[in-house]
């Protein structure tokens, strides 16, 4: 089972894409495929299977050494890093919270890519834009918008840093381990602010994801990585009861449906 070929009116194309690992003989793809805008992918596998090497290839963190990647038709690689923010925000599964910043102002750094360098602050005196405002309390933070990053939990900035990539308006979206540190409810209302995203703006998500049994419930498309190497592609009802995952994962698992959306969920029986 392969990947979506290439589509001249993909948001996002791999041709031939290869990454070597530095100091030894491990590598990931070559990946080949696209995806249109609108769509959910779901990238899972386990751990060390190179999920957040391909986010940190898409967003142009890391250098194929072979190979291209383009958004929007754009080779990511030979943009500069402000063109690339226009394109693509990332939301990373390893934070630095060290920040001498307020959550305000973190948030405000996703509008930096789209303005001029003479006006690169969003607010006047104590004025949020408005897109700044939106974006803290769809993440459910407006009340601590002055708090220190530095002293915020796990959760709390993960949720800053989401907020950050909103408004950065760019049509793609990458997260990697997005609800690490998230309590169920504030996890919840995230997806399903993604899936908002996804459904009514046309944002692009590509995300890396542990938990089998929501994933199936909110992306459109499922990525299996082994080994350096998407092994399975599709929609999830065809790839989360595929035979190859209790390979895959060293495990069995036990497969229901949703009572209410009748989509897949994999447990530990």
């Amino acid at each position: 089972m392969g990947l979506e070929r290439k589509k001249t009116d993909a948001i996002v194309e791999w041709d031939t894409v290869l990454y070597r690992w530095p100091g030894g003989d491990r590598s990931f793809g070559p990946v080949n495929g696209s995806i249109q805008a609108g769509t959910w992918i779901g990238l899972i596998g386990p751990n060390g299977a190179g999920k957040s090497t391909l986010l940190r290839l898409t967003a142009g963190f890391l250098t194929p050494e072979s190979g291209s990647i383009r958004i929007g038709g754009q080779p990511v690689h030979r943009l500069t890093a402000a063109n690339r923010a226009r394109l693509v925000a990332s939301v990373p599964q390893v934070l630095n919270t060290q920040f001498d910043l307020t959550v305000a102002e973190v948030v405000n750094l996703g509008r930096l890519a789209r303005r001029h360098w003479r006006d690169r602050w969003g607010w006047s005196g104590r004025t949020l834009e408005p897109e700044i405002t939106e974006a803290l309390h769809q993440v459910g933070l407006w009340e601590l918008r002055d708090r220190p990053f530095a002293s915020l939990s796990g959760g709390e900035a993960k949720r800053v840093l989401l907020a950050s990539a909103l408004v950065q308006q760019s049509p793609v979206l990458l997260l990697d381990e997005p609800t690490s540190h998230l309590d169920p409810g504030h996890a919840r209302h995230f997806l399903n602010l993604v899936q908002q995203l996804v459904r009514h703006h046309q944002r692009t998500v590509i995300m890396a994801y542990h938990d089998l049994t929501t994933i199936g419930l909110y992306v459109d498309q499922v990525w299996v990585i082994h080994h350096g190497h998407v092994v399975l592609s599709g929609p999830p009802d065809d790839i989360l009861t595929h035979p190859r995952l209790a390979e895959i994962y060293q495990t069995e698992f036990l497969r229901l449906t949703h009572p209410r959306t009748n989509r897949p969920m994999l447990l530990f029986p």
